[in-house]
């Protein structure tokens, strides 16, 4: 049997997390949708945090911003389905090279994904705690140079993510930790003569204010 790409793993795994969920909006009580804003604070794991000057595959990413929103349609009063976008914008590796003077390695990343959230309590409790899983398509873009500084750099590559979050909703705010899943083979960014693989993962934690906005009449105030 073939071994499963990463991109395929995580694409059966999105697939299996909306259909788990189908079944809870035929019977649910309406409740409002809600725009989430969010605002974070991350910080890189594996070759996007190791040092660009002293290793091969490094990028030499330090903790950067995160900024993002997302619809939440609940599926039940505990059970919410969320499209969502985010912006991970890391700090810069910076530094001096007698041959091109000033220079810096700038990484982000671009993630647009689903997420499942399963939230304790009812609208009647201020405090709620919630988990949360979210799969997606992430974007990850360099800005720099090549490791030799042969010529300038500006790739980005397409994946499959996930992450995990947990938290705590506080009357219309949100505070969680969230940990994302960001790993794919390229051969873009430096030139090895074969297929890297990288490690993109983070944590972070985030911050978010929730809008509600009616939806119309809830099933209950139809019958």
């Amino acid at each position: 049997m073939p071994k499963m790409t990463h991109s395929l793993q995580m694409a059966l795994l999105i697939v299996i997390l909306i259909g788990a969920t189908a079944g809870f909006a035929a019977d649910a009580p309406r409740l409002p949708s809600q725009i989430v804003v969010e605002a974070g604070w991350g910080s890189p794991y594996g070759e996007l945090a190791e040092d660009f000057t002293q290793t091969s595959l490094g990028f030499g990413a330090s903790d950067g911003l995160e900024l993002g929103f997302r619809w939440r349609y609940h599926l039940s009063s505990s059970i919410s389905l969320s499209p969502a976008f985010h912006f991970m914008d890391y700090r810069n590796f910076k530094s001096t090279d007698p041959g091109i003077g000033d220079y810096k390695i700038a990484a982000s990343s671009l993630r647009y994904t689903l997420e499942l959230m399963v939230m304790r309590g009812d609208e009647s409790h201020v405090v709620r705690p919630f988990a949360a899983l979210s799969g997606g398509w992430y974007r990850n873009r360099v800005t720099g140079f090549t490791k030799n500084f042969a010529y300038p750099i500006e790739e980005s590559t397409n994946t499959l993510g996930l992450a995990s979050r947990a938290g705590v909703r506080l009357g219309t705010f949100e505070i969680s930790a969230v940990y994302s899943l960001n790993r794919f083979d390229s051969w873009r960014y430096f030139e090895t003569g074969q297929e890297e693989a990288y490690n993109w993962d983070n944590f972070s934690v985030r911050a978010g204010w929730i809008i509600p906005f009616s939806d119309g009449p809830t099933k209950k105030e139809t019958q």
